[in-house]
């Protein structure tokens, strides 16, 4: 049946038990037909000459009955188990042999009686159905709600939707780790062992990184780098569910980054020069680099999507252990995962001829998908970052330590985000000051006051392509430092 008929028909079968019973059944037919249901009964549609068991049968077996309704009591059960039939009320019984005509789903045992073991009053041939439960007046609403809904075929659990192959899938595997399903059930149980399997996805996304990494060669080098990149598509999906879980079952709740903290280090580990002799190139450590930051905006975005602004903070405030520029071991912020991607927005996008304002942010958003995190939620989340080191005010660093949201180049004068549209909120306003490591509005203002450099290179990202970018705009800064 189609959700959009109208008046699906229905037929009542039932036992003449007594008085009191064949009332139950006019008012449960009548309440049927109060919300829209064809009710047939023979008390309203069987005429006079005509034959009870033939009418009964032509009920059963019409095409155009979408379901049969068998009214179970005690009554009804005993006759239906003796196959009882031929004349009177035993007309009204479905036998066994009846029921074998038709497909066995056009059959709804309703229950109204149960036997004295407890046990609903079901004719033998009809014990393994669904039944629906109208025994009780306790009962009786809760059972008329689920009949129609599978009358009208609106199952209160709702079948999903099939999407698509994942990426892990289509692209022969070569960016799936096997470890994520057992992490993100054990984070949605609130499972004991959450972290140690944590620990294990993390391991195995920085060793199937390792595997997927391609050293740079030859005049265009660029190509290797960025199909090593590409290839980690379905390992970034992965990701994005998992920092996704963390959120949305982890409450606000700091100490939930740890591991993602540790995923973020272990990239780090792969900034700088080459640790093995030979040529070096500009773009050794841009894989690391690109995955970093996806990763970072992926796990910023999610924590802002469940308005996790306790969480934030950590994460933006965190220590990074990571290797610098001369390979040895050195600590940083978050900014050091943003940095140039010289062989993707330098060395492709000028052999390519490609005239782009940004190539990375590009594939940032090619890389996107709508049932995993979006690409106006990584915006969001990379104007956010800027904003948190606008919010620090400006320092000696500053050159060194900043944030420019590579994803604005798609962001034109005027572009605001839902988080920063609901900033007039004062808690999310609280929330969002909290995150970036303010107590109010003024004193954010305060600081920014103190970012005119910074705030200025910020606002110059985007102007190569689609526009001006205008940082106050996109966070609806009148709100903010109220």
């Amino acid at each position: 049946m189609s959700a959009s008929t109208e008046h699906p028909k229905v037929f009542i079968s039932y036992s003449w038990t007594d008085v009191e019973h064949e009332q139950f059944v006019l008012d449960f037919a009548t309440a049927l037909r109060n919300h829209g249901v064809d009710a047939i009964l023979d008390k309203w549609d069987l005429k006079p000459g005509q034959d009870k068991y033939v009418f009964m049968e032509s009920m059963v077996v019409d095409a155009g009955v979408l379901k049969v309704l068998v009214v179970c009591d005690r009554k009804y059960q005993e006759k239906a188990n003796a196959r009882a039939g031929g004349v009177g009320t035993e007309s009204q019984i479905i036998s066994q042999e009846l029921y074998g005509k038709v497909h066995q789903t056009k059959f709804i045992p309703v229950v109204c009686e149960y036997d004295d073991e407890g046990q609903p009053c079901l004719p033998v041939f009809m014990k393994g159905l669904i039944y629906v439960d109208v025994s009780t007046d306790e009962k009786y609403g809760e059972g008329l709600d689920q009949l129609l809904r599978q009358i009208y075929e609106q199952p209160f659990h709702q079948k999903p939707k099939l999407g698509g192959a994942p990426a892990f899938v289509t692209n022969g595997g070569t960016s799936y780790v096997k470890e994520l399903g057992a992490a993100v059930r054990a984070i949605q149980d609130g499972k004991p062992n959450r972290q140690g399997l944590e620990a294990l996805f993390i391991k195995a996304v920085l060793t199937e990184l390792e595997k997927l990494y391609v050293t740079p060669e030859g005049s265009d080098y660029h190509e290797g780098v960025y199909q090593a990149i590409m290839a980690t598509k379905g390992l970034r999906d992965q990701v994005a569910d998992y920092v996704d879980a963390v959120a949305a079952f982890s409450g606000d709740d700091p100490t939930s980054v740890g591991p993602f903290i540790k995923l973020m280090e272990g990239i780090g580990s792969h900034f700088g020069p080459p640790l093995s002799d030979g040529s070096y190139y500009p773009g050794w450590g841009d894989f690391y680099s690109f995955f970093g930051l996806e990763a970072m905006l992926l796990q910023t975005a999610a924590l802002l999507r469940h308005e996790r602004w306790k969480t934030l903070k950590r994460l933006f405030n965190a220590i990074y252990v990571i290797r610098g520029s001369q390979r040895e071991l050195t600590t940083g912020n978050f900014t050091a995962f943003n940095p140039e991607l010289v062989s993707i927005d330098e060395h492709r996008n000028q052999r390519l001829k490609l005239n782009r304002g940004s190539l990375s942010a590009d594939m940032l958003k090619e890389r996107c998908s709508s049932d995993k995190t979006t690409f106006n939620e990584l915006m969001e989340a990379d104007v956010l970052l800027a904003l948190k080191v606008l919010a620090n005010g400006e320092s000696d660093k500053w050159w060194q330590e900043h944030w420019a949201p590579k994803t604005a180049v798609y962001a034109g004068y005027g572009n605001k985000h839902p988080v920063f549209m609901r900033a007039s909120d004062e808690a999310v306003r609280s929330g969002i000051h909290l995150a970036i490591g303010v107590s109010s509005g003024p004193e954010l203002q305060a600081k920014l006051e103190k970012s005119e450099k910074l705030l200025s290179y910020i606002n110059r990202v985007a102007m190569r392509t689609h526009g001006f970018f205008n940082i106050y705009e996109a966070t609806n800064m009148a709100a903010l430092v109220r």
